[in-house]
């Protein structure tokens, strides 16, 4: 009887340990722009979001952060226009960023 308890506990424990969700990172394709002058990045973190741009050869350019949540962004001309959304979840924001700098435009709530 103490054989088939264990043997029943190590059963349970290895169907548990299998059934356990396994969390890898998602790589999102949108997060990533490749255009003629470089490579530009979106990274989400837990306090801070951020836009890099990289040259073709791997050359670092420039960086910005963002405390909002980057939901969107479109590269149109020199500009790039982001959308984010407040972490606290009330409040949107469309921001005008240079293509080559890094530098804010401007920002609407």
């Amino acid at each position: 009887m103490k054989k088939i308890s264990l043997l029943l506990l190590a059963l349970f424990s290895c169907s548990a340990l299998s059934a356990a969700p396994i969390k890898d990172y998602e790589f999102q394709q949108e997060r990533m722009l490749i255009a003629e002058d470089g490579i530009y990045l979106v990274s989400s973190f837990d306090t801070k979001d951020r836009v890099t741009a990289y040259s073709h050869y791997g050359e670092f350019l420039w960086e910005s952060s963002f405390y909002a949540k980057i939901t969107s962004w479109q590269v149109i001309g020199n500009r790039i226009f982001v959308f984010s959304k407040d972490r606290d979840g009330y409040s949107t924001y469309l921001t005008c960023m240079d293509r080559y700098t890094g530098r804010m435009l401007w920002q609407r709530p």
